[in-house]
């Protein structure tokens, strides 16, 4: 139900940053948001300051951060020494669809691909590619961010809230409403 991904900063100091973001992971997505909106060194740091996220926004106040948002323990940003570091950390993660990368001014992708094995007990193994800008990525159509597994999550909000009212159903980390 989700794309998920993980986002990515080399610092000055060639050390790298990284978050999980849960939905929209793909380069229509996330991709698109980052370009967007978090183009420069000091925009696209600023998402690294409360962990791990739910969805990303247009803003930092926007996004939904597990941490300061959904009131769980803030999973903090990972630190690795540089990219190769941290995608041999990445060998064999299979949730993990794309991976996004802001290196000298500009958001890179890598996707989560698979070769066919001629002898094996899977018939695949998966790989992520090199990275590349995300406007030259093969799934990027250049259409605008429109979140929509972010959407379809709120729809079914409405539907159980019809249901069951208000008072029972939580939503990206909304707080339940005390009962009466």
């Amino acid at each position: 139900m989700s794309t998920r991904s993980h986002i990515n900063i080399v610092l000055k100091d060639n050390s790298i940053k990284s978050i999980y973001v849960h939905s929209d992971g793909y380069p229509d997505g996330v991709g698109r948001c980052l370009i967007d909106n978090y183009n420069s060194y000091e925009k696209a740091v600023e998402l690294f300051n409360y962990g791990n996220a739910s969805y990303l926004g247009s803003t930092i106040n926007e996004c939904s951060f597990y941490g300061r948002d959904w009131n769980r323990d803030e999973e903090p940003a990972r630190k690795y020494n540089n990219v190769d570091h941290y995608m041999l950390d990445m060998r064999g993660d299979i949730w993990i669809e794309y991976i996004y990368l802001f290196q000298n001014g500009i958001w890179k992708v890598s996707s989560l691909e698979y070769a066919k094995t001629k002898n094996g007990f899977d018939d695949s193994i998966g790989y992520f590619s090199k990275f590349l800008p995300v406007r030259e990525h093969k799934n990027f159509t250049g259409e605008k961010h429109n979140g929509t597994e972010v959407k379809m999550l709120g729809d079914l909000k409405k539907m159980l809230e019809g249901s069951f009212g208000a008072d029972g159903v939580l939503f990206q980390g909304q707080k339940l409403k005390k009962p009466n």
